[in-house]
């Protein structure tokens, strides 16, 4: 019996031999694909409070396997539960539906391939014990026969990423060709080939090109939306479809919930989700986000006139479909998704497909629910989405409108979570009678009558997260600390997931009591420690869900930081847990609630400025209102007037004059189907869309479209589609973009006394800013106002200063 340590890609089940068997599918430490096959495994679940004969009945049924009575922890009572084993995972579903009118059922909903998972206490890497096989039904290097597995200390097997593109006639809509690039384990990109000739021929190629390489990891930019979908349409029409062997099981291509692709045994990642999740760009079109991510664009060839470009030139045409391929590529590896599925994976003991297309309760699933299976506790299946009344945030200490100077930012270290652990809340601890009591009147059992597994569990990955960084700060390379850092970022992921789901309507043990208990405890934590620090003479300028900005009375950084260390030793607690995080010098905030600007000092100092809340933070902004604004907050915390005013009006005068780039007035939102519209016709990404699929380019619903307003005037406004890298025909409106720039600008510079109209009517005169306006805005010194509630208009900004 041979052993094999193996990274855990993908899982599933087969039906082979009248018996459902397990299939791990991975990649081992020397880079071969294997895939695991584990026998003797059945689906289960739990009737709670079955009838004394039930039992006997169910073992006389053909398709279960064994009934037995045990006793399981259901909503804080012990009841008796009859465990089913059940021969096939696909009949879970009959017995569901025959039972649960009349029964309370548990773990119905947990997948077979899942349970094994759990039941086992496999992580996302194993060391696996067995023999390997001969057979034809698997495409990977090794089939093994498992005899046993443990859970081993993560590593990154170096995955083989094939990255595709494909090219088709836009009259007639038939594959010209498909071409691939190839990342291989060491690191090196390669060209593969292209496929070309009939369409049975291109496609059969690609599939070849697919078994031969055997990549990990598929991937191309919107393959799940056209590329893939695409093919398999021109599959069915040539009458291949079951050509289409992408699966190490020689299985084809199959799409789940409408979004995205399973081929098993390889993750299927597409580089525009991965980087939509990942940037949140402004434009989402391949050659916008290339740029943005490498600085490189697509080869120049109008995808619009696919036709007449393979019929001029073919060696072009490919040239490009092999760029889009390694773009493709490039942009998936600088985001990072794949490494960072695979550190969520090791975190939560899951295979990394489940960590990339599954939702966050998947993760929380993997940790409670083995706990609570080896504890005894029962496991409810999941409710179903529904709205209900939100849940009331934390707290936010609101800004007033000022300049501050020295401002020490104190930040709770994982607050939901420590809360959690400090007040042992659960939903096994949830009790009327208990001795904790939350702010809003929820009770909890403490510690010495019941430990909770969820504070439990955090406490453990707090624990695994402090010695993860300690790791990080001894690591001998770059490499190694890279991958410590990228791991306890994935625990501080999977520690904050806990209070998300757990204040969702969805999840199986969901509590809505539990919901407002943490976030009560957290109000009532950041009220107490800002009464203390003003009690004691310091003066608290803002505060939001986990942090908290104090002024230092001391006006240079050495005795600042002294000064915020010194708060976060003082005035930290038993789950409020304070770390003194950084420096801000200067502070500005316009007085509206989460929204301020400043620079970062300590603990390294930074060029760019941390913004928070102003449009340079939406992606639907265009990009001359996010420059102008981030060059504004420059020179207010420069404290210079002038140049601030000079900019704003020297900026809103370029635009009605027609000098900046069109490309500055870019902007770009998110756009579903249409018929999800009340009045699709009024929306100018509908719009957009619509004139970008005339022209001949695609559009998937959910995509970002981006335009430019060309008429403001009209009703509803008109807009002409951008599209990166080609030029643009339309005449913008400037005037309208001029307003945009100036209301941007006046929610700053209202502070000042200067508002909108006060911005466009000086902008439309030849002496803008000039004679009284400058007599009003000259400089002088003065101090930050402590107020903005109800303050007179200013006269000139260094009145504000």
């Amino acid at each position: 019996m041979a052993g094999w340590d193996v990274r855990i890609l993908s899982s599933s089940y087969s039906s082979r031999d009248d018996e459902a068997v397990i299939e791990l599918y991975g990649k081992t430490r020397d880079r071969q694909s294997v895939v695991i096959l584990a026998h003797g495994f059945y689906p289960y679940f739990f009737i709670v409070d079955p009838l004394p004969d039930m039992a006997e009945q169910f073992r006389k049924d053909p398709d279960v396997v064994d009934a037995e009575e045990r006793p399981l922890l259901v909503k804080g009572s012990i009841h008796n539960t009859l465990k089913v084993s059940i021969k096939y995972p696909w009949k879970m579903g009959d017995y569901t539906n025959r039972l649960k009118s009349r029964f309370k059922l548990l773990g119905t909903d947990i997948s077979f391939q899942d349970r094994f998972m759990y039941d086992r206490d496999l992580g996302a890497c194993i060391h696996v014990e067995g023999k390997t096989v001969e057979c034809d039904d698997y495409v990977t290097d090794l089939v093994i026969e498992m005899e046993s597995a443990v859970t081993i200390d993560s590593f990154d097997p170096g995955l083989k990423i094939l990255s595709f593109d494909i090219e088709n006639s836009i009259k007639h809509d038939f594959l010209y060709t498909i071409c691939t690039v190839i990342k291989d384990g060491n690191g090196d990109i390669r060209n593969c080939e292209c496929a070309t000739g009939s369409e049975t021929e291109i496609i059969e190629k690609f599939t070849s090109v697919i078994l031969r390489e055997d990549p990990d990891v598929i991937t191309g930019y919107n393959i799940d939306n056209y590329d893939i979908k695409k093919i398999v349409e021109r599959a069915k029409l040539n009458r291949i479809s079951a050509s289409l062997t992408w699966g190490r099981d020689k299985g084809t291509p199959r799409i789940v919930s409408e979004r995205f692709w399973r081929v098993k045994g390889r993750l299927v990642v597409d580089a525009w989700w991965a980087a939509r999740r990942e940037l949140r760009p402004k434009q989402e079109t391949l050659n916008a986000v290339a740029f943005q991510v490498l600085g490189e664009e697509k080869l120049d060839v109008d995808p619009r006139h696919m036709d007449e470009e393979w019929a001029n030139n073919q060696d072009k045409v490919i040239e490009y479909c092999f760029k889009d391929a390694e773009l493709a590529l490039k942009i998936l590896l600088a985001v990072g998704t794949v490494r960072k599925g695979m550190d969520l994976a090791t975190v939560s003991k899951l295979p990394v497909e489940d960590v990339l297309t599954s939702g966050t309760s998947t993760l929380v699933d993997s940790l409670l629910i083995r706990v609570a299976d080896r504890e005894s506790i029962g496991v409810p299946p999941n409710g179903k989405m529904i709205r209900t009344e939100q849940i009331e945030g934390g707290y936010v200490h609101d800004m007033n409108a000022g300049l501050y100077h020295w401002v020490s930012v104190l930040d709770f270290k994982s607050m939901y979570p420590s809360l959690i652990i400090s007040k042992n809340i659960c939903f096994t601890t949830l009790n009327d009678n208990g001795e904790i009591e939350a702010p809003n009147g929820v009770r909890y059992l403490s510690k010495d009558k019941r430990e909770g597994l969820l504070p439990r569990i955090l406490e453990q990955l707090m624990d695994e997260r402090d010695s993860i960084k300690r790791r990080m700060k001894s690591a001998s390379s770059p490499e190694e600390h890279d991958y410590y850092d990228g791991l306890q970022a994935a625990v501080k992921v999977i520690m904050n997931t806990f209070y998300g789901v757990f204040a969702s309507s969805f999840y199986r043990f969901t509590d809505k009591q539990i919901g407002s208990s943490i976030t009560a405890f957290a109000r009532h934590t950041v009220k107490s420690i800002i009464s203390e620090l003003e009690n004691d003479g310091c003066q608290v300028i803002y505060s939001d869900t986990d942090s908290i900005f104090v002024v230092s009375p001391n006006k240079n950084l050495e005795e600042t930081v002294t000064f915020g260390t010194g708060l976060a030793e003082r005035y930290s607690r038993d789950g409020g847990t304070l770390e003194f995080e950084k420096v801000l010098e200067p502070l500005f905030s316009h007085g509206k609630k989460k929204r301020y600007v400043g620079r970062v000092v300590w603990p390294v100092a930074q060029d760019d400025l941390l913004i928070r809340g102003y449009e340079t933070r939406r992606s639907d902004s265009f990009d001359l209102q996010s420059d102008m604004l981030t060059k504004l907050f420059g020179y207010i915390l420069d404290e210079d007037n002038d140049a601030a005013l000079k900019m704003v009006r020297e900026t809103v005068q370029n635009v009605l004059h027609g000098r900046v780039p069109i490309g500055s007035l870019v902007i770009s939102r998110g756009c579903k189907e249409f018929d999800a519209y009340e009045n699709p016709d009024r929306q100018a990404n509908v719009q957009a869309a619509k004139k970008l699929m005339a022209m001949g380019y695609e559009f998937i619903p959910g995509m970002k479209v981006s335009w430019v307003v060309t008429d403001s005037k009209k009703t509803p406004q008109v807009v002409e589609p951008y599209v990166s890298g080609k030029p643009f025909v339309g005449e913008p409106d400037y005037r309208y973009y001029a307003e945009r720039i100036a209301q941007t600008a006046s929610r700053i510079t209202d502070v000042f006394g200067w508002n909108e109209k006060d911005l466009m009517v000086g902008s439309q005169q030849a002496t803008l800013f000039g004679g009284d306006f400058e007599s009003r805005s000259s400089s002088s010194s003065g101090d930050a106002p402590k107020s903005g509630k109800s303050k007179p208009r200013m006269t000139k900004l260094s009145d504000f200063f």
